[in-house]
């Protein structure tokens, strides 16, 4: 889900894929689709308030359907510049490498099957860096970042 790319061994640009995001926003709203077909043609309103309620079901895909949204309104690029030892996104300095505590490299939602890269700061704060499917290329990543800024990551949920 996230492209990399380094134009200088000391700069690391993170962002999102756009068409993937796409692709998925595609593939949600399909599955969304057929579910009411099935439902409404296989179901009468009429029968109970249960039928009702299944028909909410849809709303806890509302989360992804943000998140694909999201990636393709904001094209979101990480830059981490080991000259100038700044993270910054869209122009706008997010942290220095000195004030990175840790990153925190953890399963989403407790499943493996998708990681979230986070970096804690000195103030407290946690910045969300990237989620991504593909467990050996976000800790590969991962293992990138924590040689450029020159801190240690922290695994678990």
């Amino acid at each position: 889900m996230v492209k990399v790319l380094r134009p200088t061994p000391q700069v690391l640009i993170i962002s999102e894929r756009r068409l993937q995001a796409l692709i998925r926003l595609g593939i949600w709203i399909a599955i969304v689709c057929v579910f009411y077909l099935v439902v409404l043609n296989g179901a009468s309103p009429a029968g109970g308030y249960w039928e009702w309620l299944l028909l909410l079901f849809p709303l806890f895909l509302l989360p992804y359907l943000f998140d694909c949204i999201r990636v393709l309104l904001r094209s979101d690029e990480l830059i981490f510049d080991g000259r100038s030892q700044v993270v910054s996104s869209r122009s706008r300095p997010l942290a220095a490498f000195g004030d990175i505590r840790k990153l925190h490299l953890r399963a989403v939602n407790g499943t493996c099957e998708e990681f979230c890269l986070s970096a804690t700061l000195d103030d407290g704060r946690d910045i969300k860096l990237c989620e991504s499917g593909a467990s050996a290329a976000i800790i590969a990543l991962a293992d990138e970042i924590a040689a450029l800024v020159g801190v240690e990551i922290t695994r678990g949920a």
